[in-house]
């Protein structure tokens, strides 16, 4: 429906204005948009939008001056992210920025405000005539500012955070450079990390590329997926050393390769030990457990029963009932631990029921 405003003029834009920004999954919210029109409303809104320019005078800036302002951030930006030494070759020029410079998280957060204000300015001028000095040095920064986003982000996603036009433009960069590779997730194995390091770059690089992957391997699920849950915990921790400075990237790089092979010995233990990925993730947390060594009880053995009384009480994670009545037979095989058997019994329902580990199998 339509309204009359104290002008006199009918005003149709409740039908028609675009209302919230919109959020996709991901958490990217889009800065820009369209109105789409499916019943003629827009028809109206144009005969509502014909004042005299005297009535309008100030309320919506010249072109000319939003060009201007664009030109000076350009510039600006130029001078602070895109300024090249010429010793290296361009791919290496921007792993090294990446993982240098935006390695400190307000010097990225100072980086992508600057760059979403450009960005939003170009949107609204492009495909200006006057724009077309300034598009080798946009698609730098474009590139630059995917690059870095992918680079700290939990998975890669490159290019979704740009808007349209700018989309184009930095996929255009990316395939010819081949720039994208240079935060490409990996396997978080040995084969990974040796060739990592026979390849020329930052430790750091190297490292959050792995971190990465074991991030996307847990994250998209598989059989190990719920029993890596302690070591990307870890692997984070890394990270956030890295970006706080605390280790350097050879210290960082010795670490993920001590993880890389418990993950490997893991994966190799759930195998051979034939439980089933609940049962073995008690036995790998209590496998050194002191509690259970000093009344001499096998983490195996209490994983192999644990197992068991899941079977007999399947609906344990969603049923209280069964899950009451779970918790109580599980005392039984540990009532050598006497004040401690409660602490433990606790854990292992935990470990048994994880809701996320279910998930994943």
């Amino acid at each position: 429906c339509t309204s009359t405003n104290r002008c006199g003029t009918t005003c149709c834009c409740r039908q028609s204005r675009v209302n919230r920004p919109y959020v996709d999954a991901n958490g990217v919210q889009k800065r820009l948009g369209l109105v789409v029109d499916f019943v003629g409303v827009l028809r109206e809104l144009k005969k509502v939008l014909k004042f005299d320019s005297a009535d309008v005078t100030g309320v919506i800036e010249d072109l000319d001056v939003l060009m201007a302002d664009l030109q000076a951030r350009l510039s600006d930006a130029r001078g602070h992210y895109l300024t090249v030494d010429g010793t290296a070759a361009a791919d290496e020029q921007l792993e090294g920025a990446v993982y240098g410079r935006f390695l400190d998280p307000a010097a990225r957060k100072t980086f992508f405000d600057a760059f979403r204000e450009i960005e939003a300015l170009w949107e609204i001028l492009s495909p200006s005539p006057e724009l077309h000095d300034h598009i080798a040095s946009y698609k730098r920064l474009a590139t630059l500012y995917a690059t870095v986003r992918n680079a700290y982000a939990d998975r890669g996603r490159y290019i979704a955070d740009l808007a349209n036009k700018t989309q184009t433009l930095v996929r255009e960069s990316a395939t010819l450079s081949g720039l994208g590779d240079i935060t490409k997730s990996i396997t978080f194995d040995l084969n990974a990390l040796d060739t990592l390091r026979s390849k020329p770059g930052s430790d750091t690089g190297k490292v959050f590329n792995l971190v990465r992957g074991l991030q996307k391997e847990i994250d998209d699920g598989g059989e190990t997926a719920p029993v890596l849950q302690s070591l990307r915990l870890r692997a984070e921790r890394v990270l956030k050393d890295l970006e706080e400075r605390n280790v350097s990237g050879s210290v960082a790089m010795d670490t993920i390769l001590s993880l890389i092979a418990e993950k490997e010995l893991l994966a190799k233990a759930l195998i051979d030990s034939r439980l089933s990925v609940s049962a073995f993730r008690v036995f790998w947390a209590l496998k050194d457990d002191e509690r259970l060594a000093n009344a001499r009880v096998s983490a195996m053995a209490l994983a192999r029963s644990a197992e068991l009384l899941l079977a007999r009480f399947p609906n344990a994670r969603v049923n209280s009932d069964e899950r009451r009545k779970l918790k109580a037979e599980l005392y039984v095989p540990l009532l050598v631990l006497k004040k401690a058997r409660s602490s433990v019994v606790d854990e292992v329902l935990t470990l048994l029921l994880d809701d996320a580990a279910h998930d994943n199998q």
